[in-house]
């Protein structure tokens, strides 16, 4: 199945007239709406190759890969915080939200392309009375009960071993991933509980302004600075 180029994602960038039909994602972790397909990326933001054609002749060759694993199809979905690494030409970059783009493809360094921040979408209680997590881009993982829903986790990628626990807490620095104020960062200074009328809110300090936001619209990257390169 393919996508009509003019109903596309924005931060997309690719040209809506030339042909009618672009690629469609898989269905995966990320919202359709919130990710590229892999070729897409390949082809038409990173412009590494000109043609389907070419695309798909270098995804074959495994030239291609996500979080430390190959990737073969053109429609796999990419999203926040995911690292695609080209070994072929020594280029790594990672899925970031920027000013009026909320997954630009920033080129990080070598030592840092295992390194990934996930926040925690779901928590839940299973067989053996063992905690398991769901994060943001459907991985599962088992691990401490003290973590909670909205707090991030510093991982290492592809073995899962997670590195860091950042608290969604008071002081903790945190990234804008969607809205008007995508890809600022700024100190927490509150925590708004939600109600069965009002989804949780939090109020950040971006810039010395004062912004409250929906819990869901931002992530935890730090607590004085950000523990993984995003700008």
């Amino acid at each position: 199945m393919s996508t009509k180029r003019e109903v596309a994602p924005p931060f997309w960038k690719i040209p809506r007239k030339i042909k009618v039909f672009t690629i469609t994602p898989s269905p995966g972790p990320h919202p359709k709406e919130m990710c590229y397909a892999l070729g897409v990326l390949i082809r038409d933001v990173l412009k590494l190759t000109s043609n389907m054609r070419e695309t798909k002749a270098v995804f074959k060759d495994g030239k291609i890969l996500v979080d430390g694993v190959v990737r073969k199809d053109v429609k796999f979905p990419v999203g926040l915080m995911d690292v695609i690494e080209i070994p072929a030409i020594n280029k790594i970059y990672r899925l970031v939200p920027q000013k009026n783009n909320p997954l630009y493809p920033l080129e990080i360094s070598e030592n840092e392309k295992r390194l990934k921040i996930c926040y925690v979408k779901t928590k839940q209680t299973i067989k053996g009375n063992k905690i398991q997590l769901g994060l943001h881009d459907g991985r599962t993982l088992i691990y401490d009960s003290n973590i909670k829903v909205g707090d991030s986790l510093l991982i290492e990628v592809p073995s899962q071993k997670v590195l860091n626990h950042l608290k969604l807490d008071k002081g903790s620095l945190a990234l804008v991933i969607k809205g008007k104020w995508c890809g600022y960062m700024g100190k927490i200074v509150d925590l708004i509980k939600g109600s069965f009328s009002s989804p949780p809110m939090v109020s950040l300090d971006i810039m010395g302004k004062i912004v409250t936001l929906r819990k869901d619209s931002i992530m935890v990257i730090g607590k004085e600075k950000p523990l993984i390169t995003l700008n």
